[in-house]
């Protein structure tokens, strides 16, 4: 019973915090949804992998949009190394507070230094190259 409890109020912490609609409604989305909302490109500043896209439709990045999505917006961008290289997923949800219809950067400082091929990573694990990024050595600060 208190299992239940506490695992209840842990869902409920989570889903007030997230927005019960965002919660309900996060989706990784496919390539295939990347392409009609104007797709998808890779850059980098220091160790942030910059992501552009938009996902309401409205912004052409690398294709002319084919959807308008007035109320869906970025949760997050899911990301992981295998081998040399990072693999990010999309994950969208309907538009609440505090998310926006563009990604945030993806910190990557935590990865090893070295040269990485970036992938975008379907649901159904088949994968999509956006390019290559170095992570360079952190840099000492002067004292």
């Amino acid at each position: 019973m208190k299992k239940l409890i506490v695992s209840t109020l842990l869902l409920a912490a989570l889903i007030t915090h997230a927005g019960i609609a965002g919660f309900l409604t996060k989706k990784a989305q496919n390539w295939e949804f990347i392409q009609t909302v104007g797709g998808m490109k890779i850059s980098q500043k220091e160790n942030a992998l910059i992501v552009t896209c938009d996902v309401s439709g409205c912004q052409k990045v690398t294709v002319e949009p084919t959807t308008v999505n007035s109320a869906k917006g970025v949760r997050r961008i899911q990301h992981k190394m295998v081998g040399k290289k990072i693999q990010i997923t999309l994950v969208t949800s309907v538009l609440e507070k505090g998310i926006s219809t563009t990604p945030k950067p993806v910190d990557l400082s935590k990865y090893p230094v070295g040269e990485y091929a970036v992938e975008y990573l379907n649901p159904d694990k088949t994968t999509k190259p956006l390019g290559k990024i170095t992570i360079a050595p952190k840099k000492k600060k002067l004292k």
